[in-house]
Formats: C-alpha cells, sequence, structure tokens
C-alpha cells in the first residue's frame, strides 16, 4: 500500500436485517467514516487466497463507537453482506482519521532512520502493536562483510524515544542500548 492511502478499519459480521456490517476502526475514532461516499475494500478471497479489491458506493452509516455499522449498495441483505465481512477500508489520506499533536500514521514511521548523536543507527522496517504501547521494529545494518543485520526491538515511548520528524525522516533514540546485542 502506499503512503497515500490507509488502512482505516475492518468490516465485522452483518448486523440488522438490511445488510448492515459492523466496523471495526483501527484508530479508535468513528467520525471520519460518516464523510465516506464510497469505500475502497481490500482483502483475500476466502476460497482462493487470491487478492480481492472491491470499490462499492456507501449506502449507509449508523450507530456510534463499537456499535458503528456501514451498509454498501449491492448488498441489501445479511446474507449478501456478509460476503464483505474481513476485508479492510481503505481511503486516501485526506480521508484518514485526523491527526493531533504529537500523534503519527503507522505508515509515516516505516522508513525512518533512528538517530543518536545526529548518528543514524538503524531504520523502522514496522510498527507492531502489543501492550500498552506499539513497538519500532529497528534493523541495524550489518556489521561488515558476510555479517546479516540485525533487529531489534525498540519500545515507542517517550523514555525511548525522542523528537519524531516524519519531514526529515528521522526519529530521536534517547535509549540507544536498546539497540546492544
Amino acid at each position: 500500500m502506499d503512503k497515500g492511502h490507509f488502512v482505516i478499519g475492518r468490516l465485522g459480521a452483518p448486523k440488522g436485517v438490511r445488510g448492515d456490517l459492523k466496523v471495526q476502526s483501527y484508530s479508535g475514532e468513528y467520525t471520519h467514516f460518516r464523510k465516506l461516499k464510497e469505500a475502497e475494500l481490500h482483502g483475500e478471497d476466502g476460497s482462493s487466497g487470491a487478492p480481492r479489491l472491491l470499490k462499492l458506493k456507501v449506502a449507509r452509516i449508523e450507530g456510534e463507537g463499537p456499535s458503528f455499522t456501514m451498509a454498501f449498495e449491492g448488498y441489501p441483505s445479511p446474507e449478501a453482506a456478509r460476503a464483505l465481512t474481513g476485508l479492510e477500508i481503505v481511503v486516501p489520506r485526506a480521508e484518514a482519521a485526523p491527526l493531533k499533536k504529537g500523534e503519527w500514521y503507522i505508515a509515516d514511521l516505516i522508513g525512518l532512520s533512528l538517530l543518536h548523536g545526529g548518528a543514524a543507527l538503524a531504520t523502522v522496517r514496522s510498527v507492531l502493536e502489543g501492550g500498552a504501547d506499539p513497538w519500532l521494529e529497528a534493523v541495524l545494518p550489518a556489521a561488515g562483510p558476510g555479517a546479516a543485520e540485525r533487529v531489534c526491538l525498540v519500545p515507542f515511548r517517550k523514555e525511548f524515544v525522542g523528537q519524531v520528524d516524519v519531514d526529515a525522516g528521522t526519529i530521536e533514540l534517547l535509549a540507544p542500548e536498546l539497540l546492544d546485542e
């Protein structure tokens, strides 16, 4: 997925008799869903495992928070809508949840350099969810010819991570010892 689009949620089981589907918001916010007139849905075909992409018009959006539901044109019953269960909702960046100060999209953190004292020590390969805070999966370059790269996990907490500058492509690492073997 390119950095211009974000996965904002996942469609759950049908609810009711009109083809409405429960929605799980990945950000915990639901207000930005209300602006959607159409949705791009990504996932895998359950029988073949092949990639699946659908672009559908939103028929209705109802509820609040965990009881939030969406329905799509062409899927008027729970039986028809069940085919969409498990698909993820993808939107352009402008339609994703707005960020507050000190927040970043996970996609924007991937590829940033972890710096300490101005020196780049590692690169963020992914962000893992777990526990109270996410973890940065950091890749350290190979130490020499024939050596393998190393992977370390850095807790994404203020005690370990300082300034995040997405525009500069950097994250300040306050505890470089986390990268030691």
